[in-house]
């Protein structure tokens, strides 16, 4: 039960913190904006559209399958011009060098280092920003 009341305690610290709950801000401004729901919904149902056509396999229209790939393309590029999308965005970036931060030294602590002590050095880089943490 300590580990289970750890935990808890980690997931309270996480949504405590300003990079968390800019996240949540960000994302309940995007479900506001009616503009960007639309074109998420249209890029949606483009996805549903490709996934039938390739699921024909041979019988698939390659030109139709390419017209919508152009499609979904352009309202991708339309939906991220939009600020709240840039934003929200921005924000999720930072919880996901948040959550990679906390899984590395989950990591650590697995490798059997000292919880008190052990430090993300750049000497843990791994020159795949993927698993970065952020730069110490």
């Amino acid at each position: 039960m300590e580990l289970e009341q750890a935990l808890r305690q980690l997931g309270a610290a996480i949504q405590s913190d300003e990079r968390y709950k800019a996240l949540k801000a960000a994302a309940e401004v995007n479900d506001k904006n009616e503009l960007l729901q639309d074109k998420m919904h249209e890029m949606q149902l483009l996805s549903l559209q490709y996934q039938q056509e390739s699921a024909k396999a041979d019988e698939a229209d390659s030109a139709k399958i390419e017209e919508l790939q152009d499609k979904y393309q352009n309202i991708y590029t339309e939906i991220m011009e939009y600020e709240d999308m840039k934003n929200y965005s921005a924000a999720a970036s930072e919880v996901d060098g948040m959550a990679q931060y906390i899984s590395k030294m989950i990591g650590m602590f697995f490798d059997g280092e000292n919880p008190e002590t052990c430090e993300i050095t750049p000497d843990d880089c791994t020159h795949n920003c993927a698993t970065c943490g952020g730069c110490y």
